[in-house]
C-alpha cells in the first residue's frame, strides 16, 4: 500500500527523506520466493548487490527528527507516513523488502513454499521469536493480524491490495481475500483463489500482537486502539526498536528490543545502538538547524539548503548522499467527489477532464524544478517515477506549461469572465477555489504560489492555504471530505500493485473521489479493469505492458496533475557505520546493524 507523504522532502523519523528514492539499486519486478525449495527468484529484476556488513561495537545512539507527530501506534491502522515511519523499526512483517537491494527477504519467517501449481503460500515463522515484552510470537499473531486488516469495520489501506479479482465463466467479476489457516504454531499457509503475481509483497504486512490487542478488535474498538495517548510502554513489537518515550511536539525515544531476532554473524543480540531518539522539530528548516548544529545524524536535505550543505560537508564531519530520484509523486488534486461538501459548479468544473488538462498547462513544472528546487528535480508527469527502471513509462500524453493552451481549454468549458472583474465564471459562479499545501514545507508552498498566480492570470481565482500535515490528511480522508483542492504526496516502491489503495476506484485512498461501489466513469473502470489483469499476469514483459497502458489512461484523464519528481539527497554523520544509501525511502532501514563508531563495547 501506498501512504500519503507530507511533500516537505527532509527527514523522516529515520532520518531519511520523506519520500522514497531509486538511489543507487535498480528497480525490480515481482517478489523474491522459492517455489518448491527452489533457488528464490525475483522475477524481472536488475539486481544489485548490498555491501558487505562491518561488525560493529555495542553502545551509543541516533538522533534523526521529523517535522510532525505520529497519528497513532497501531501498526494495522496507519494511513501516513508521519506514523508509519515511527513504526516501521518497531513492527515486522513475515517477509521483507530490502531497501537496498528491493529485493523480498526473510524477516519473521522464511520465504515461502509455494505450491507447483502457484496457489498456495506456505510461511515458517522462525523458532523462538517473541515480542518484545517476552510474550511468543506465533501464527496466532499472523491471524490475528488478518482477521483484522480483513475486517471492513477497521479502518486501514492494507485490505485493499489483498482482495483479489476472481472472474468466473461468464466474464463475472467477484473481488475476494485469500484463505488462510494455521496449521500449528509456526505455520501458516495462505491459498489465493487464482494466481496473484504480488502475492509475496502482499503477504508481507505488519503483524499485530494478538494478546495486547485482541480485546480492542472484539469490543469493536481497534480504530482506537494504540492511539497517540496510549502509554507507549504498551506498545509491543517485533522489530529491532521498542518506543521507551513519547512527549508529544518533542520527542520520542526507542530503546532496544532485548527479544529481537536478529543476530551477528558471531550469533551476539543485534542492534549495536542502545537508542534512537527522534525530534518532533515543526517545519523542514528547524531540522536542518538541528543538523547543522550537530543535534541530530541525519537529513534528507532540502533543495534549497543544498548548496550549503554540500559545500560544508568536508568540515562538518558528515557526508551527502546522492540518492537518485525519488519514488514518490507529487500533484495537485481536485475533489471530485459527490459526496463531499463541495458545491455544484466547482464539482462539475474539476469532474471535467478538460478543466484538469488546462490547469495542467497552467503547471510550470521547468520553474519549479530550477526557481524552487536549484536544479534538483525533473517535471512529472504519470504515476511513476523514473526510479522505477522496469515500470516508468516515459512516452505518456503531456500537458505540458502552455497558458495559451489552457485559455482555449476554459473558453471550451464556456469559462469566461462576463462581468468584467478579472475572473471566469463556471455555471454562474466565479472559478475560485483554495489550495490545502502542508504548512511545514517552504517548497511546496512556493510552488502553490507559482501555479496559484499563473491560474490568476487565466482568469482563475486560485488561492492557498497552509495547514498542519495531520490536518490536511483527515480533511482529504475522511467524510464529509471538506477540502476543493490540494498538493501533496504518495510514497511509491517497486511493485505497482501496492498502489491498490489510490488507483482502484474502490480504494480508500483514492483520493478524488474514494470508496465508489462502482466505476464512476468509464476510464476508472478500465483502470480498474487494468488493475485485475496486472495482478493475474505472471509475465514480466506482460505487466509490463499493463501497467505502461495504465500511466497512459492517468497522464491523459489528470485526475492528479502531477508535478515534479524530486532528487533525494540525505546528509549522515561520518561516525555512522554501516549507512548503505537505500532504494527507498528511510535512511536508517538497517537501523538494527547501524553502530556508532565511537561506541566501545562489546556487548550490548
Amino acid at each position: 500500500m501506498k501512504r500519503l507523504l507530507p511533500l516537505l522532502f527532509s527527514v523522516a523519523v529515520t532520518g531519511g527523506v520523506v519520500a522514497g528514492c531509486g538511489g543507487p539499486p535498480p528497480a525490480i519486478d515481482g517478489s523474491n520466493t522459492s517455489v518448491e525449495g527452489k533457488t528464490p527468484s525475483s522475477g524481472a529484476v536488475l539486481s544489485v548487490e548490498e555491501p558487505p556488513s562491518e561488525p560493529g561495537k555495542y553502545g551509543g545512539k541516533i538522533t534523526v527528527s521529523q517535522v510532525t507527530d505520529p497519528k497513532t501506534f497501531n501498526p494495522i491502522t496507519t494511513g501516513e507516513t508521519t506514523s508509519s515511519d515511527i513504526l516501521a523499526p518497531v513492527f515486522e512483517g513475515l517477509n521483507n523488502r530490502n531497501n537496498y537491494t528491493l529485493e523480498m527477504e526473510p524477516a519473521l519467517a522464511e520465504l515461502p513454499k509455494i505450491s507447483a501449481d502457484g496457489l498456495t503460500y506456505t510461511y515458517v515463522i522462525k523458532e523462538g521469536l517473541k515480542w518484545s515484552d517476552g510474550h511468543p510470537l506465533t501464527a496466532d499473531d499472523v491471524i490475528f493480524s488478518l482477521e483484522a486488516i480483513l475486517d471492513p469495520k477497521v479502518e486501514n489501506i492494507i485490505r485493499e491490495g489483498m482482495l483479489i479479482d476472481v472472474v468466473d465463466a461468464t466474464g463475472k467479476i467477484t473481488r475476494k481475500p485469500f484463505t488462510y489457516r494455521k496449521v500449528d504454531d509456526r505455520t501458516v499457509e495462505f491459498v489465493l483463489p487464482q494466481k496473484f503475481a504480488p502475492a509475496v509483497s502482499t503477504f508481507s504486512f505488519p503483524i499485530a500482537p494478538k494478546h495486547k490487542l485482541e480485546t480492542a478488535y472484539r469490543s469493536g474498538k481497534f480504530n482506537e486502539a494504540w492511539g497517540v495517548n496510549v502509554k507507549v510502554t504498551e506498545v509491543v513489537g517485533s522489530g529491532p526498536w521498542t518506543i521507551g518515550e513519547y512527549a508529544p511536539g518533542q520527542r520520542l525515544v526507542y530503546k532496544r528490543n532485548p527479544n529481537y531476532w536478529r543476530k551477528t554473524a558471531d550469533g551476539k543480540p543485534l542492534p549495536y545502538l542502545d537508542q534512537e531518539v527522534v525530534l518532533f522539530v515543526g517545519d523542514v528548516n528547524a531540522a536542518v538547524l538541528k543538523f547543522q548544529n550537530k543535534e541530530t545524524d541525519f537529513l534528507g536535505v532540502p533543495s534549497e539548503h543544498y548548496p550549503t550543505l554540500k559545500k560544508d560537508e568536508s568540515s562538518g564531519d558528515y557526508k551527502v548522499v546522492d540518492r537518485g530520484p525519488g519514488w514518490g509523486f507529487e500533484f495537485l488534486g481536485f475533489n471530485m467527489n459527490p459526496n463531499s461538501k463541495l458545491k455544484k459548479p466547482l464539482l462539475n468544473l474539476f469532474s471535467d477532464v478538460r478543466w484538469r488538462r488546462a490547469a495542467s498547462h497552467l503547471v510550470n513544472r521547468e520553474r519549479m524544478c530550477e526557481d524552487v528546487l536549484r536544479g534538483l528535480a525533473e517535471p512529472a508527469y504519470g504515476p511513476v517515477s523514473p526510479a522505477s527502471r522496469v515500470y516508468f513509462k516515459a512516452d505518456v500524453p503531456k500537458f505540458e506549461y502552455n497558458p495559451e493552451k489552457a485559455k482555449a481549454l476554459l473558453d471550451e468549458l464556456g469559462a469566461k469572465d462576463t462581468n468584467g472583474n478579472g475572473f471566469r465564471e463556471f455555471q454562474g459562479q466565479e472559478i475560485k477555489f483554495n489550495i490545502l499545501v502542508y504548512s511545514g514545507a517552504d517548497t511546496i508552498k512556493q510552488m502553490a504560489t507559482i501555479i496559484s498566480e499563473d491560474m490568476k492570470k487565466v482568469g482563475v481565482n486560485a488561492s492557498f492555504s497552509p495547514i498542519d500535515f495531520n490536518d490536511l490528511v483527515r480533511r482529504l480522508d475522511v467524510a464529509p471530505y471538506d477540502w476543493e483542492a490540494s498538493m501533496i504526496g504518495f510514497t511509491g516502491g517497486p511493485e505497482p500493485h501496492d498502489g491498490s489503495n489510490i488507483w482502484r476506484s474502490s480504494g480508500p485512498s483514492h483520493q478524488w473521489w474514494p470508496k465508489q461501489k462502482t466505476p464512476g466513469t468509464p476510464w476508472e473502470k478500465e483502470i480498474d479493469e487494468l488493475w485485475t489483469r496486472g495482478a493475474q499476469e505472471l509475465d514480466p514483459a506482460k505487466r509490463k505492458e499493463i501497467y505502461g497502458r495504465w500511466q497512459e489512461l492517468v497522464a491523459d484523464q489528470q485526475p492528479f496533475v502531477f508535478t515534479v519528481v524530486r532528487n533525494q539527497n540525505t546528509a549522515v554523520r561520518d561516525r555512522i557505520g554501516n549507512f548503505k544509501p537505500p532504494s527507498m525511502r528511510i535512511s536508517t532501514w538497517n537501523v538494527y546493524e547501524l553502530f556508532d563508531r565511537e561506541a566501545t563495547r562489546d556487548n550490548p
